[in-house]
């Protein structure tokens, strides 16, 4: 079986403007910018459920919780929907571009892990899923516009260029979780077998 790079999941959709409504009423000050990508993060569920930057890290001790602020519908949704098909609970992170604003290019995972299973599951509740895109020796490779949520090898570099007019917002699970080797419930749009990868990977790591 050809392996996933970018695939669309079969699941009972989000009520994607309430959860945007509800997202966009948490104050600013649980927000946090990520360097790394470029990116507004706000941790939903995370270790303790920390909130602030310190959410994103699953180092700690502890389980996986839903934070204070984290809207019912997206509660309901990922408890419902999502986890009983992950067959664990995770770390989840509503992400937050601008107008115009570009990601910075970069891999969800530790160097030396590209290559092996590191699926990460999204969903765009405002946006277009088409604006990202993946890095390869070729060029860039946008990914197709779907509403359905998704899973993409967060492995293979890939950065996003918002060029809507609305905020894209995008919420994000991943590690500790990285996927399962079958799905009875997804159609892959992407191989990873149709492309290859850049030559430098060190440029889309942390420095």
């Amino acid at each position: 079986m050809k392996t996933i790079l970018f695939a669309k999941t079969s699941h009972k959709p989000i009520d994607k403007q309430l959860a945007t409504n509800e997202i966009l009423k948490v104050d600013d000050k649980f927000w946090h910018w990520d360097p790394y990508r470029g990116i507004r993060m706000l941790p939903l569920m995370t270790k303790n459920a920390v909130i602030g930057e310190a959410g994103t890290f699953n180092g700690r001790e502890g389980t996986f919780d839903w934070v204070s602020y984290t809207p019912t519908v997206i509660k309901d949704w990922f408890e419902q929907e999502i986890f009983p098909w992950m067959g664990a609970k995770t770390r989840i992170m509503a992400l937050l571009t601008p107008p115009g604003i570009a990601n910075n290019e970069h891999i969800d995972c530790n160097l030396e892990e590209v290559g092996s299973r590191q699926h990460k599951f999204r969903v765009v509740l405002q946006g277009r899923t088409g604006t990202l895109y993946f890095k390869t020796s070729e060029g860039d490779v946008t990914v197709p516009d779907i509403e359905e949520s998704f899973i993409m090898d967060g492995g293979w570099p890939h950065g996003m260029l918002n060029d809507s007019a609305e905020l894209k917002l995008t919420l994000a699970a991943g590690a500790p979780w990285t996927g399962h080797d079958s799905y009875n419930n997804v159609e892959t749009l992407m191989f990873r077998e149709d492309y290859i990868l850049p030559t430098e990977l060190s440029a889309y790591t942390k420095k």
